[in-house]
């Protein structure tokens, strides 16, 4: 049984023949299936890459921002043969190839089996997702809360996410620099590995060709089979000596908060002990990370909430853009009133016999309002822009711009304080003022 994922299904936009010139796309939905010789800069909300009979091909690079960015290969999967992992095996019958390098910032990138970037990847993404079969022939750089790596990297990976999962055929040319909070490693590393994490599992799948470096880790759950040195920095180690392949073929430098005591034959050479201690020394890189997390979460949000907005209530989302300072006014005056009275109003329901459960549902909004204060203020500011400064370009390039500004902002000592409370407190009337009628 074959099962096709090539669909025919019409999006919004695409181009009829193919393009002789830089594409340049700004509409909601928009999906590129012919072939375009030059580069192809995009500001949407859903941008498919798709092979077709002659298509599929871009001979540039791919700027893009958008809410969801997945280039596609037409791929075969196999039901009556199984790989040795027992899942169907995959048969490439037509290739996405860009010729050039691809800068993406997403809430969701893809990059599905089969499809190949010849140049380097740079992602900045809430969820990556790099598939089996499909390939980067240069580096990836790579930002993001969740990444699941499954394809063949020629080059370097240079990651920097919460969670970090590098699958059976996952493949690393070069060398792999990993940061990131929780890391599951699975698949081939060329040369040598570089990680940062607070929690590192390794499965015995997984092959250092050469040197495998812990710089920092509080746990690491070591399986695999190293074939170079290992040096190890890390609060609590453990060898599952249990799997299949467990085994350090060089030396083995490690600091842990315990002495280890390991059987014959895991580590084939020589082995150091030191006791560990914990050092600060990625400080900056550790602030960096976090701001970019912090970025990131705002990004996602505002464009989450901004998507669901002119879906759902696209009168509210029009609204954002009537701003004028005596508009700004009554919105801070109402978000103040708000931040102050709802917690009292619900403390006092609480505590009454009849209005608990109302109480918790008041509180229970009044939270959500709160987290969503800043992201409604970042649209409203970003709808005003759009309509002051140009209609072409897609709202959400407004909205990046409008989010790095702020951030930058909330960076500085006590302005960036100052600023943060009246973005939220502005947020917070806009939403009160549209969801509750007062009279002019």
């Amino acid at each position: 049984m074959l099962i096709s994922t090539n669909d025919s299904e019409s999006i919004t936009s695409q181009p009829k023949e193919n393009t002789r010139s830089d594409l340049y796309i700004t509409d909601n939905e928009y999906k590129i299936n012919n072939i375009v010789e030059g580069n192809v800069f995009a500001s949407v909300d859903t941008l498919d890459i798709v092979p077709q009979s002659n298509g599929g091909i871009i001979t540039g690079n791919v700027f893009a921002t958008a809410n969801s960015v997945n280039i596609k290969s037409d791929i075969t999967y196999s039901e009556n043969e199984k790989d040795e992992l027992g899942n169907p095996t995959i048969s490439v019958n037509n290739i996405t190839s860009i010729y050039g390098n691809v800068f993406i910032m997403a809430d969701k990138f893809v990059l599905e089996p089969g499809s190949e970037i010849n140049g380097d990847l740079y992602v900045c993404a809430n969820k990556i997702v790099l598939g089996q079969n499909s390939i980067v022939y240069g580096n990836i750089f790579a930002i993001g809360n969740d990444m699941d790596l499954n394809c063949q990297v020629g080059g370097d990976l240079y990651a920097n996410t919460k969670n970090f999962d590098m699958k059976y055929y996952g493949f690393i040319r070069r060398d792999l620099h990993l940061n990131s909070q929780n890391a599951s490693i699975n698949g081939y590393v060329y040369r040598n590995s570089f990680i940062s994490s607070d929690n590192i599992i390794l499965d015995d799948k997984f092959i250092n060709e050469e040197n495998f470096n812990v710089e920092n880790a509080n746990k690491l759950t070591f399986s695999g089979e190293v074939k170079g040195n290992a040096s190890i920095n890390c609060k609590e180690i453990t060898f599952d000596t249990n799997k299949s392949n467990c085994i350090i073929k060089g030396n083995l430098n490690y600091s842990s908060k315990e002495q280890l005591n390991l059987e014959d034959g895991v580590v084939l050479k020589e082995i150091n002990y030191s006791e560990y201690k914990s050092f600060k020394t990625n400080n900056i890189l550790s602030n960096i990370w976090n701001y970019i997390l912090n970025l990131l979460t705002s990004l996602a949000c505002s464009y989450v909430i901004y998507l669901l907005l002119s879906k759902v209530t696209p009168n509210f989302a029009d609204k954002l853009a009537d701003l004028t300072w005596i508009s700004l006014l009554k919105a801070l005056g109402i978000g103040l009133g708000f931040l102050i009275l709802i917690p009292i109003l619900s403390i006092l329901l609480l505590i009454s016999n009849i209005g608990s459960i109302l109480g918790l549902i008041v509180l229970l909004i009044y939270i959500i309002l709160v987290i969503i204060a800043k992201p409604i203020f970042i649209i409203s500011i970003a709808t005003f822009a759009k309509n002051r400064i140009s209609d072409k370009l897609n709202i959400y390039l407004y909205i990046l711009g409008i989010t790095l500004i702020l951030s930058l902002i909330y960076l500085i000592p006590y302005l960036g304080f100052a600023i943060s409370m009246l973005a939220t407190l502005i947020g917070l009337g806009i939403v009160a003022k549209n969801l509750i009628p007062i009279k002019k």
